[in-house]
């Protein structure tokens, strides 16, 4: 799967994180293409979430330049606290 006309490329760590969540990495493509930022991370890493039902779906990658190295996929509970923090960031 691409992002960006890039591939995305896995760590072996991630595929069980990807197992763990029932997620593949066509989903991954999804979300970073049509998720949103979770929080400002360095230059060439991105974190991207989306809302399932009460969690949020979450995936970050680093960009490598020919490809996009998958670090980190994984979900947390959508709190009140987070959902207040989203919708107070989409007003700015």
């Amino acid at each position: 799967m691409n992002y960006k006309e890039k591939p995305i490329i896995p760590t072996k760590a991630v595929l069980d994180e990807l197992s763990n969540i029932n997620l593949d990495l066509e989903e991954v493509s999804n979300i970073l293409e049509k998720g949103f930022e979770i929080r400002k991370r360095k230059k060439d890493i991105i974190e991207k979430g989306i809302i399932k039902g009460a969690k949020i779906i979450n995936v970050v990658v680093v960009d490598m330049e020919s490809y996009y190295k998958l670090i980190h996929a994984g979900q947390f509970t959508l709190t009140k606290k987070f959902r207040k923090l989203m919708e107070d960031k989409d007003e700015l």
